[in-house]
């Protein structure tokens, strides 16, 4: 037996990160930014730690603090416990931090957090 056959697309984390930061880079707030953490498939190279979110977020809203958003696939993601402990630390740390599925929740997200308009 194969797997079932999807009726519909979803994107990739890879293709929503793309979409988030290429939407970032048409509608950024001056004095902005938001990059992706690259950190794919961290499985003890050096320099790379798992459970790090995928995006982070730097804004005049924000005024010092970092954002940082973990994106998920909106069927089917879940995070891991290393993505639950990391996110724990920054929460603990005062750092803005969300969980956002799909393309648009990160898009939200980045708007509440003043860095697209």
């Amino acid at each position: 037996m194969g797997r079932a056959r999807r009726d519909y697309f979803e994107p990739s984390e890879d293709q929503i990160t793309d979409a988030v930061v290429e939407h970032w880079r048409i509608f950024a707030v001056p004095g902005s930014l938001v990059a992706s953490i690259p950190n794919k498939r961290a499985f003890g190279q050096p320099g790379l730690m798992r459970g790090l979110p995928d995006l982070i977020c730097l804004s005049p809203q924000l005024g010092r603090l970092t954002g940082f958003i973990e994106l998920k696939r909106e069927r089917g993601g879940r995070l891991s416990e290393a993505q639950i402990n990391v996110g724990e630390l920054l929460r603990l740390r005062g750092a803005p931090y969300a969980v956002c599925w799909g393309r648009d929740e990160p898009i939200a997200q980045l708007r509440t957090w003043g860095a697209i308009r």
